[in-house]
């Protein structure tokens, strides 16, 4: 008799104990109602979560908790908590979560995903070099030299613009990283690139699979029907190609004496002294090639968008480039600083339409009290950029983009707003895991803005059977954990033929810069099919 009393006991015990998985604990913040076992897990957001995230903050507050599972996530939309959890608690919030995908993906040698260790700390030292505003200093020629491409291509063929821009992109950082350039678009490695990048922002973003990390029986499902087991191979496969054929294309250039002085060469020098593999070295590239190649792409395809849909804009920063720089020469960097309006525009730009909007998530080392919560160790933290900068609280019509706002006051935000905990780099991470590649990032697009504006009118295009202008799609973006724009039509008009004449001029006169980062090379061209790339992708 007593066994049936003691299974029967042992039964309830356990059920109540399901029962209690997926709810929410009454000491973290609040958040949507849960439900058993699963928590949250049935209205996560399967695509664009940032928007979701965003509506969910202004019914729970600006810190709110989702449970997956067992697991907990919160959500921070203000800046006051990114500063006070972020930043002053940084050293308890700079670890990454556990992610499946990016394990496979990336073969848990990414930087970016890493957790706060000595493995990590043994690739940011390695990227000390580019790390700092002095050794960015060093990359601006070739950043230069291929921001006066991007102006000479869509002098010439400017229904290219999409994919003169992804060129673009690419090159500069591939010359940086790996110290080779890719002069056209059409070069193999620079779709593989892309091809790769795109199928890893789908295969990471978040939402876009199951909660692998949170129910962990879900690894028990045979690949041939865990669709995502089979994506997450398949990216790897294509980023480990362009990584390390890249990677061999650097190490035969030190081979043959031809240095170029990219940021590798410096690492595979000082390999033994960081204490790095060869796989640590070409994941190290690989993730600054990511990021590079990437964001910068979408920022300056979204800038163009910008431009189109709000013409007022536009045209107050061609008066300012007229008046600082006039018609005589090209902009140079260091017209930068006499040109408030431009930067004014680049802060509105990570405003408006952030690239990463919800960051990479960081992830708790230990238990965290904040303000009247605890957060077990463990807890998965985004940062809702988007959520942030679309406040209408903080942000005079943040729906808007108008450029003027940081000529008001520094941060944009609407008069009487407490400013004391704000910076304008939060589109670059928090705390110990801010971008290596900020100071790179910021000068590509402190050239290209003034350039593009300097030699362009941009206005949308026309439809031939209308004659009427094509709508901007202001929201037609591409699903992934970066937020680009979808290809779009526009109309690029030159402002004079003396700026055309300079644009040649000064293209011509980039040669001699190109010239050490166009050398001969052995490795073989890596491919990438479109089959490859289509099984790669959600369906």
């Amino acid at each position: 008799m007593w066994i049936v009393t003691f299974s029967g006991v042992l039964l309830l015990w356990l059920l109540f104990r399901l029962a209690r998985v997926g709810r929410r604990e009454s000491t973290l913040p609040p958040g949507p109602p849960t439900v058993p076992l699963l928590g949250n897990v049935n209205i996560f957001p399967k695509e664009f979560a940032f928007f979701k995230f965003t509506e969910w903050a202004r019914e729970y507050g600006d810190l709110y908790s989702l449970k997956i599972g067992p697991d907990t996530t919160i959500v921070i939309t203000s800046m006051k908590a990114v500063k006070e959890l972020m930043e002053q608690q940084s050293s308890l919030t700079s670890n990454r979560p556990k992610s499946y995908m990016m394990d496979v993906t990336y073969e848990d040698h990414y930087a970016a995903m890493m957790n706060y260790n000595e493995t990590w700390r043994l690739l940011r030292k390695s990227m000390h070099s580019i790390l700092t505003p002095s050794g960015a200093v060093e990359h601006q020629p070739i950043q230069a030299a291929e921001s006066t491409q991007l102006i000479y291509d869509l002098l010439h063929s400017p229904e290219e613009l999409y994919t003169h821009i992804r060129r673009y992109s690419t090159s500069v950082i591939t010359s940086i990283i790996f110290g080779k350039r890719f002069p056209q678009y059409d070069c193999p490695e620079v779709g593989g690139i892309f091809g790769a990048l795109e199928v890893a922002a789908a295969v990471t973003e978040h939402g876009a699979h199951p909660p692998i990390d949170q129910l962990p029986f879900l690894n028990y499902i045979p690949e041939r029907w865990a669709s995502w087991k089979q994506q997450a191979k398949l990216c790897n496969k294509l980023l480990c190609r362009i990584y390390f054929h890249l990677l061999s294309l650097c190490e035969e250039r030190i081979q043959r004496g031809e240095e170029n002085g990219c940021f590798l060469e410096g690492v595979i020098e000082n390999q033994e002294k960081y204490g790095l593999t060869r796989k640590m070295i070409g994941y190290l590239g690989g993730v600054l090639l990511d990021g590079g190649a990437h964001t910068t792409s979408a920022f300056l395809q979204s800038m163009i968008l910008c431009l189109m849909a709000f013409p007022e804009a536009q045209k107050r920063a061609h008066e300012e480039l007229d008046r600082v720089v006039g018609e005589g020469r090209a902009p140079r960097l260091d017209d930068f600083d006499n040109l408030p309006y431009c930067q004014a525009l680049i802060n509105e730009i990570h405003r408006f339409r952030p690239v990463a909007p919800l960051g990479m998530p960081h992830a708790t080392s230990k238990e965290v009290r904040y303000r009247n919560y605890v957060l077990p160790r463990g807890t998965v933290v985004f940062v809702n950029i988007w959520g942030i900068y679309h406040d209408p609280d903080v942000y005079e019509d943040p729906e808007t983009f108008n450029p003027g706002r940081y000529l008001q006051n520094e941060f944009g935000t609407k008069p009487g707003v407490d400013v004391s905990d704000f910076r304008n780099n939060i589109v670059f991470g928090n705390g110990r895991r801010m971008c290596p590649g900020m100071h790179l990032a910021n000068t590509s697009l402190a050239l290209n803005v003034m350039n593009l504006l300097w030699a362009f009118e941009f206005s949308p295009a026309i439809d031939p059977r209308t004659g009427e202008h094509i709508p901007v799609g202001l929201f037609n973006y591409e699903k992934g954990s970066f937020y680009a724009p979808a290809p779009f039509s526009c109309t690029i008009k030159p402002r004079s033929s003396a700026r055309t004449q300079i644009i040649e001029t000064e293209y011509a006169a980039a040669r001699t810069v190109f010239e050490k980062f166009e050398s001969r090379e052995v490795a073989q061209t890596p491919t990438v099919g479109a089959t490859e790339l289509n099984a790669g992708m959600f369906t």
